[in-house]
């Protein structure tokens, strides 16, 4: 089965991993983040942040109930990250019994003091040797002075001496007024803050502080034998799982390529649909349904019965038996086969037989009537407010008219 792993701890780096019936976690799903050259981590930056451990500290599924699209397939939420749908897995058990298909795994990455301090302390360093003359216990050593000095007998053996009296004199501590030690100062800070901001967003991630280790990285040939041996073997299927976003934004250009403009999507009633597609799960639906549920109900019947989506052993059958079928009217054509198994690796079915569309159907009913059921009950409170204000002002009223009489 496949399973999705999310890398940097972003929502939209969830990739696609197959796994076997036997891979427990630990051989399988904890190997692809190691550094000792058996897994990912030593030519693949994984962890959020440079502030972080470059292994997680363990592994977490998300137990949120997911979103499901208009072909009946689960989208991962925007909060599926969230602690209070993090439950952890077993390391030395199989994965096939804790996890669903498809469902996401989450790293737990913990910050890593030594990287902290040694940024603080390259930062502190670097603030030092800036600091204004007028309070520097050591004027005149910061990095763009250095390099003035380094380039002065440059300049000399060149003959440009006018050029290098002009570095002299600005080399000299105290040159500058005051007011331009402290602004160049307040720019250092500045600048010292927002590179600090890039790497605490992970916008800036190396491999290391090391720049030979980034650049012996940085060259490494990645379509070598021995790496895509490595990334086979641990199951890489190489897509990303969509957002609901990107489903939004796809799905809609699915249609509209379907009916050609809105007005004729509009016509066959697929706008709606096409602008707001999918339906987000209730608690004890999608991935919190019980594992060891999987092979005593059927997924068909509990939304015939209770208008719920649970998954079941069925339910993952019906899929595949669909996508087969999309794939057998692709007609043999290779590169339409590989986008409709690239698409519904990223966002599920779009063609869905009649039996999964019933399905969409039936849940997206209980959604209507439970989103009616909580505006009546909001309407409801409302009401009793407002009746409860006007008998707080009649009560009110006949007091003020005994007192009058």
């Amino acid at each position: 089965m496949e399973v999705s792993v999310r890398f940097n701890a972003d929502v939209e780096k969830d990739f696609a991993f197959q796994v076997d019936r036997e891979d427990r976690l630990r051989d399988k799903i904890a190997r692809i983040f190691r550094k000792n050259g058996t897994g990912m981590g030593h030519f693949m930056v994984l962890r959020p942040t440079i502030f972080h451990k470059e292994e997680p500290a363990g592994y977490y599924k998300s137990m949120h109930p997911g979103y499901m699209t208009e072909g009946g397939c689960i989208l991962y939420d925007y909060d599926a990250d969230s602690s209070e749908y993090m439950q952890l897995l077993d390391e030395e058990k199989p994965v096939f019994e804790q996890v669903w298909p498809s469902q996401l795994i989450l790293p737990k990455w913990d910050v890593s003091k030594v990287n902290v301090f040694t940024y603080a302390f390259i930062m502190l360093a670097w603030l030092y040797t800036d600091l204004p003359d007028c309070i520097s216990p050591t004027p005149g050593i910061c990095l763009t002075n250095c390099m003035s000095k380094l380039l002065i007998p440059v300049l000399d053996y060149l003959e440009l001496y006018d050029l290098s009296s002009h570095l002299r004199l600005e080399v000299t501590p105290g040159y500058s007024s005051l007011l331009a030690q402290w602004g160049f100062f307040t720019f250092h800070v500045f600048k010292v803050l927002l590179i600090t901001l890039f790497f605490a967003v992970g916008l800036c991630n190396p491999v290391s502080f090391n720049p030979f280790k980034v650049m012996r990285i940085t060259k490494m040939d990645l379509t070598q034998p021995s790496i895509k041996n490595l990334v086979k073997s641990l199951g890489w299927v190489g897509i990303r799982k969509g957002t609901q976003e990107q489903y939004q934004a796809t799905f809609y250009e699915y249609i509209m390529k379907q009916y050609g403009n809105t007005v004729k999507a509009s016509k066959a009633g697929k706008l709606r649909v096409a602008i707001n597609p999918g339906v987000p799960l209730s608690d004890g639906e999608g991935f919190q349904t019980p594992l060891s549920q999987r092979f005593e109900i059927d997924t068909f019947e509990k939304a015939e019965k209770e208008g719920k989506f649970y998954f079941s052993e069925a339910y993952f059958i019906e899929l595949e038996n669909n996508l087969k079928s999309n794939v057998e009217k692709c007609r043999g054509d290779i590169g339409l086969m590989n986008a409709e198994v690239k698409r519904f690796r990223r966002y599920g079915l779009f063609e869905p037989n009649a039996k999964i569309e019933r399905l969409v159907e039936i849940r997206k009913r209980t959604f209507e009537k439970l989103h009616e059921e909580e505006e009546a009950e909001i309407e409801r409170k409302r009401l009793e407010k407002v009746a409860k204000r006007r008998e707080g002002e009649r009560i009110k009223e006949e007091k003020e008219t005994k007192k009058i009489r």
